[in-house]
Parts: structure tokens; sequence; C-alpha cells
């Protein structure tokens, strides 16, 4: 059985307490700093995704209004084309009879160019709501990559806390900087 030695365990003592009074704030310190971090690029993250799966949202219903008015162009212009063609073949023989059909040629003529125009208007919402919610699903994505190295970090400086090395420390604050650039790459 191995002695005991009280000198030894009293200067081991004196060290772990001067390590805790002194040197070693900064462990604790960075881990809480570091989850900040974290919980700040995961807010973020998930905002980012909230509103970029908003935005494809309100692109799928413009785009539905779009194809709901070009559908609604095209039974117009059918309509022009049958009417247009009896009134050349022939059928409608009156003269009262023409002029109302031509009337009736005209007017959905100009039903169906503002329904024309009204289908592009909705195509271009579309594509600017997809275009916004990719913007959004990006920053999602730089968040996300921020959120897991913070939380990487926070793993190697809990490391460090128990190995008594400073290595991990190193990685760890590496990873926070390359996650810090994630974050702020996140906004832009």
């Amino acid at each position: 059985m191995p002695e005991f030695n009280a000198h030894h365990a009293l200067r081991e003592a004196g060290e772990r307490h001067e390590q805790l009074s002194v040197g070693d704030k900064l462990v604790p310190i960075s881990a809480a700093v570091i989850a900040v971090l974290a919980a700040l690029a995961t807010l973020f993250s998930n905002h980012s995704s909230v509103l970029g799966l908003e935005k494809r949202t309100l692109a799928g219903i413009f785009q539905t209004r779009a194809a709901d008015s070009y559908n609604y162009y095209e039974s117009s212009r059918i309509k022009i084309e049958v009417n247009q063609a009896l009134l050349q073949s022939g059928v409608v023989a009156s003269a009262g009879g023409s002029k109302t059909m031509s009337a009736r040629i005209a007017k959905e003529q100009a039903k169906s160019q503002k329904v024309l125009a009204d289908a592009q208007k909705n195509e271009k919402e579309a594509d600017a709501y997809l275009h916004n919610a990719e913007q959004y699903m990006t920053s999602y994505e730089k968040f996300e990559y921020a959120a897991t190295l913070f939380e990487v970090s926070i793993v190697l400086v809990s490391i460090t806390a128990l190995v008594r090395t400073r290595t991990f420390m190193y990685f760890g604050a590496v990873a926070t900087v390359i996650g810090l650039g994630f974050f702020f790459a996140g906004f832009v």
C-alpha cells in the first residue's frame, strides 16, 4: 500500500487553489460566453428558418394565383376566338346580333388584358418571394453552422477544465472564431 505523503497532498491542494483563484476563471467564463453565442445563433437560425418558410408559402400562393389568372386568360382568349369565328362565319346574320357579338368580343379582350397583367404581376411577386426565401434559408444554414461550432467549442473548453491543459482551449478558440465568421455571415 502506498504511503500517504502530507507534504505532497498539501502542495497539490495549494496548486489547485491557486489555479481556481487566479488562472482557471478563463475556462468557465469562456464556456459561458460561447454558450450565449450558441443560444443567439440558434435563435437567429430559427427566426431565419421561419421567415424562409413563410416566404416560400407566400411564393406558392402567388404562383397559384398566377396560374389561375393565366388559366382564366386562356379561357377568355378561347371565348374571343369562338365569338370571332361565329361572327366571321356568318352564323350571326343580323346587324344587331353582329353588333352585340362585336361588343362582347371587345369587352372580353379588355377584360383578358387586365387578367393577363394580373397574372404577370402575381408571377413577379412569386419570384420575389422565392428569392427572399432563398436568402433567409442561406442565413439559416450559416447560423446553424455557427451554432454547431459554438457547441463544439463549449465541449472543447469543458475538456480543458477536465484535463488541465490549454491545448483544447486553443482548439475551442479556433472553433469559436470560425463560428463567429458564420454567425456574422448569417446577417449578410
